[in-house]
């Protein structure tokens, strides 16, 4: 059987006449259903109260602008509320990124969304060095992070808090979205300080 939505929510919580109650809940959804899983939890278990989606890229000279700018599009165009955030040690990534993105944005389709993403939430990170970055990044704890630096795997090594990681320039996030494999129902809003990924442990329980 195929259903959505926040009633699909509660028709597995409270069960109907063709549809069971169940003991836990995951997966993705819109506001409703994050909204919906918020309201029923305690009654059943769920995963994560997830959204909006966020981006964190850590960029240096050695990438091409465009990509960049693209790639933080690709998590602005969800909503108005999406979080796209550059981090980088060189004022010049910064700028070039911005000009990029100033030139592409005419040709979206969804640029009305992503302005009003990059407008009310996005930011530009200039750092000192990569001990700088990693206490920004530690803190925010992006769903997504992109490291697309030449120092990718000592940056790595910094990293404590992310969701999903994806090192270098050829590993887009929207890879990890459609055709990568791993799961992709990600901590958001800094829950990856204390939470993981959707995953084979959460379909598990243990008793002591």
């Amino acid at each position: 059987m195929r259903m959505g939505g926040a009633h699909a929510i509660a028709a597995l919580t409270y069960g109907t006449k063709n549809i069971p109650t169940v003991d836990k809940i995951v997966g993705p959804g819109n506001i409703y259903v994050t909204l919906a899983k918020k309201n029923v939890f305690g009654e059943v278990g769920i995963d994560n109260i997830a959204g909006p989606s966020e981006i964190v890229i850590i960029a240096d000279k050695f990438n091409n602008p465009d990509w960049i700018a693209m790639d933080l599009f690709s998590q602005a165009e969800h909503d108005e509320l999406a979080q796209p955030i550059l981090i980088s040690s060189s004022i010049m990534v910064i700028k070039n990124v911005l000009n990029s993105a100033e030139r592409l944005l005419p040709s979206l389709l969804r640029k009305k969304i992503i302005t009003k993403s990059f407008n009310d939430r996005g930011l530009f990170i200039k750092t000192k060095n990569n001990k700088e970055i990693a206490d920004i990044v530690n803190s925010i704890a992006p769903e997504h992070l992109e490291i697309m630096s030449k120092d990718n795997k000592n940056l790595l090594k910094l990293i404590n808090n992310a969701g999903a990681i994806f090192l270098g320039e050829y590993s887009p996030e929207v890879f990890g979205d459609y055709c990568a494999g791993p799961n992709h129902v990600l901590p958001t809003s800094g829950s990856a300080k204390f939470s993981s990924p959707l995953g084979v442990y959460d379909f598990q329980k243990r008793s002591s």
